[in-house]
């Protein structure tokens, strides 16, 4: 099935979506954002599901010519999912959300301010999530979480310009790894200007590669945007469901670490690893490996020159159980490969680890203790059922506590 309506004028946002195989998920997701009411809005669905069970459900929404479905079978990629999806958006701006996330209507509000401020980029930081019910997610001490619960963290409102290029050179400084530390562009839970995509695509020949979306979009787009906000606002609601990949990935951490065992390589027989990043299957590596693999495509080698590989192998060894063997003979190889005196790998890698696993890492532990002691640094609301639910809710909470977009725009200057 695809459906494609023709319309009278063109959205000002495209609200895109890349699916297999979530069909409850998905469905949730597109009710709550065809609820919002407005014109300037766009919802791509690209589904690459194993049935035909969505596209039922989508032609009852075939009154709605914001809707754009197109269902293509499989055997598919996960990045050529991503890319099909892409190329169905024609709104001015684009945000990139998982088929268990939704979004804040407000986001509507953050596009047109963005245009108005010329703004290639406007990232938000994540601090509302929604956590699904049945999503096999550990409850521990610090987290105490059980299924169906939307949980929102402090946030100050204020909308901030980015130095792109330092954040770039912070990120390759830090071994490539852990980009949510840094103030990047967001596809991904962000808004982006279609323009920058299509001019990605003219370069490269896709919109995106790698074997991460997030951070190969992340790199690549940071590469050519002039303009770029970030606001600790919460423009949209990642959610987690027992196949999210922020569920599947932390799994990854107890399964095998051999490379060719990754499912990032499913029909993508011809990717090729990059040889400077260990042979290693961890989410550091998949994570270096695309931001290489976008830097590389966007011809800042200079950059991937500059990737601390020490910082990578330490944060590798810190982060995954048994794997030292195999890091640090990856790390022999990448520094041959760069032609580096074995001996300086030696003292920089040894430098690294004494360096810990960095201060994002004990901020979030702090952050932790903290609300295990009864410090009050994030609301939850559970008895939420589903997206349609989780978006009205936190439209309340919002409303509730006297915080808007429109607050935060006006304090930037707007």
């Amino acid at each position: 099935m695809d459906l494609q309506k023709s319309r009278t004028e063109s959205p000002l946002l495209s609200i895109v979506i890349a699916t297999k195989n979530r069909v409850p998920y998905a469905i949730s997701a597109i009710d709550s954002i065809l609820a919002i009411d407005s014109p300037a809005l766009e919802l791509v669905i690209q589904d690459n599901s194993d049935t035909l069970d969505l596209s039922r459900h989508v032609e009852q929404r075939a009154f709605d010519p914001r809707l754009k479905y197109r269902y293509t079978p499989p055997p598919l990629s996960s990045i050529g999912n991503f890319n099909l999806a892409l190329e169905l958006a024609t709104g001015e701006y684009v945000c990139l959300i998982g088929d268990d996330d939704g979004v804040n209507p407000e986001v509507l509000e953050a596009a047109a301010w963005a245009k108005s401020q010329r703004i290639d980029s406007l990232g938000g930081n994540c601090k509302v999530h929604y956590l699904w019910g049945g999503t096999g997610a550990p409850s521990t001490m610090f987290t105490k979480v059980s299924g169906e619960v939307l949980t929102i963290s402090e946030f100050s409102g204020k909308i901030v310009m980015v130095d792109i290029e330092k954040e770039l050179q912070k990120l390759v400084r830090n071994g490539g790894v852990y980009y949510l530390d840094f103030q990047l562009p967001k596809l991904y839970h962000g808004l982006v200007r279609r323009a920058c995509l299509e001019e990605i695509r003219r370069r490269t020949g896709e919109y995106l590669g790698g074997l991460s979306p997030d951070i190969y979009a992340a790199l690549s787009i940071a590469c050519i945007a002039k303009r770029v906000a970030v606001t600790d606002y919460p423009l949209t609601i990642p959610g987690a469901c027992g196949a999210s990949t922020s569920v599947t990935e932390g799994a990854i951490r107890t399964h095998s670490k051999k490379l060719e065992d990754a499912p990032h390589f499913r029909s993508r027989g011809n990717y090729r690893w990059s040889e400077i990043v260990p042979r290693v299957y961890s989410v550091e590596t998949i994570w270096a490996d695309s931001g290489i693999a976008a830097l590389t495509a966007m011809g800042r080698i200079d950059l991937v020159d500059k990737l601390n590989l020490a910082r990578l192998a330490a944060f590798c060894i810190y982060r995954n159980k048994g794997v030292a063997r195999m890091v640090m003979q990856g790390l022999i190889a990448g520094a041959r490969a760069r032609r580096q005196s074995l001996l300086i790998t030696a003292v920089a890698f040894a430098w690294n680890f004494l360096l810990g696993p960095g201060t994002s890492f004990v901020k979030r532990v702090w952050n932790r203790l903290m609300l295990m002691f009864g410090r009050r640094t994030i609301d939850r609301i559970s008895g939420v059922r589903n997206m349609v639910e989780t978006t009205s809710t936190l439209m309340a909470y919002l409303k509730q506590r006297g915080a808007s977009f429109k607050k935060a725009r006006e304090a930037f200057g707007d």
